[in-house]
C-alpha cells in the first residue's frame, strides 16, 4: 500500500441490530462491533494466520507424535538468547485448550480484518509478529515459565486498531451477572454501546490486575505477553501515523 493511501479517509458502518449470535457473544464475555471501519479489500493475511493458528493448534492436540516437536515452538525464556528467539515468534501456533484458542482468533478476526485493510497485508503480518515477539521477550524479563499463545500478537492489533479507528463503537462489560441485568434492563445500552477507546481503557486495566496475579500468585496467563505486545501496537501505530514506515 503506498503512502498517500494510509490517509484514506475512514468510513463506518453502523450494526443493523444485534441478532442472537452477537446477544450470545456479549453474554459470554466477548467485545461485539455496534459501528465500524469499512473492509474495503479482503482480508486474506487475517484469514491465513487465523487458518494456520487453528490447524496447527488442533493437530497437535489430535496428533500425539507432534506434540514433543511442538514443545520446541513454546517460547521457553530458560533457554535464553538467541537460543529462546525462535519460539518468541512460534509460540503463536500453540495453546492450551479450545477457550485458550477461540478466544483469541475471536479478537483476531474482529480486529484484524480492518486493521489489515488500512494498514497492508504484509505490514499487518510484520505487525502481529512482532507484537507476538515483545510480548515474548517482554514476558521472559520476569519469569521463566513457558508462553504460548497469540495473545501478544492479537493485543498488538488491538492497540493499533484502537489508535486508528477511535470511533469505532462495541459493547462489552464484564462480569456474567453485569452483562445479564444489561440484556434484561438496559437494553438502550446494547443499541448504542460505547467508544471502543473506552473498552480498551478498562480492559487494560484490567491487565493489571492479571499482572499482579501472574507476577505473585503464578498466575497462568501472561499479562506481560500482552502489555508487550500492545506497546509493540502503539509503537507501530505512531511510527506509521508520523510516515517513518516504508
Amino acid at each position: 500500500m503506498g503512502r498517500g493511501k494510509s490517509r484514506r479517509r475512514v468510513v463506518y458502518a453502523r450494526n443493523r441490530g444485534l441478532g442472537l449470535p452477537q446477544l450470545l457473544l456479549f453474554l459470554v464475555g466477548m467485545p461485539v462491533k455496534l459501528r465500524g471501519a469499512v473492509i474495503h479489500r479482503t482480508p486474506w493475511v487475517t484469514w491465513t494466520l487465523a487458518a494456520l493458528i487453528a490447524a496447527s493448534s488442533v493437530a497437535v492436540w489430535g496428533i500425539e507424535p507432534l506434540q514433543p516437536f511442538a514443545l520446541q515452538l513454546a517460547f521457553w525464556p530458560e533457554l535464553g538468547l538467541p537460543a529462546a528467539l525462535p519460539g518468541a515468534v512460534l509460540h503463536v501456533f500453540l495453546h492450551g485448550g479450545w477457550l485458550h484458542l477461540l478466544g483469541n482468533l475471536y479478537f483476531l478476526m474482529l480486529f484484524g480484518r480492518n486493521v489489515e485493510c488500512a494498514f497492508g497485508r504484509r505490514r499487518m503480518l510484520g505487525l502481529f509478529f512482532l507484537s507476538a515477539l515483545l510480548g515474548a521477550l517482554l514476558h521472559g524479563m520476569f519469569t521463566d515459565a513457558g508462553l504460548i499463545g497469540a495473545s501478544g500478537g492479537v493485543f498488538g492489533i488491538l492497540v493499533f486498531y484502537v489508535c486508528q479507528f477511535p470511533q469505532a463503537r462495541v459493547i462489552w462489560a464484564p462480569g456474567l451477572l453485569v452483562r445479564g441485568a444489561l440484556l434484561l434492563w438496559a437494553r438502550r445500552f446494547l443499541d448504542r454501546g460505547f467508544p471502543v477507546t473506552v473498552y480498551f481503557a478498562v480492559y487494560a486495566g484490567l491487565q493489571l490486575l492479571v499482572l499482579n496475579e501472574q507476577l505473585f500468585y503464578a498466575g497462568q496467563v501472561s499479562a506481560l505477553a500482552h502489555l508487550g505486545g500492545g506497546l509493540a501496537g502503539l509503537v507501530i501505530w505512531a511510527a506509521w501515523r508520523a510516515r517513518l514506515l516504508p
